[in-house]
């Protein structure tokens, strides 16, 4: 089985939430905060792709795609202050992950440009 980019995105992001819910106590609730930030990980990376394609179409399908950044990095502030108030240690970390995805992308996209994924 090829490992993907997805999978490797993944486990490197599980391995660093983990170690931190271990390292900071162990407990179920930061648990169930590790797999709440590693699937709305998931969900942003598959969201990330999306508008990596609408950025390459001479006219988008989506309009409003440019917007997804913006609300992407509001909203991140905002996690990471409230997750810095209740000391949700991981989660925390999901914030930094998150905010350093899109400059990986763009690193990522100079190493493998889209054109040259398309078959």
């Amino acid at each position: 089985m090829k490992i993907r980019t997805w999978m490797f995105e993944w486990l490197v992001v599980f391995s660093i939430l983990a170690t931190v819910t271990i390292l900071t106590g162990n407990k179920i609730v930061e648990w169930i905060g590790t797999f709440a930030v590693l699937f709305t990980f998931g969900h942003a990376a598959i969201s990330n792709r999306l508008i990596e394609r609408q950025t390459k179409m001479s006219t988008p399908d989506v309009e409003c795609y440019k917007w997804s950044d913006r609300y992407f990095l509001v909203k991140e502030v905002l996690w990471f202050a409230y997750f810095l108030m209740y000391k949700s240690y991981a989660a925390l970390i999901g914030v930094i992950i998150f905010m350093l995805y899109p400059f990986w992308r763009k690193f990522y996209r100079k190493w493998k440009p889209l054109d040259r994924e398309k078959k």
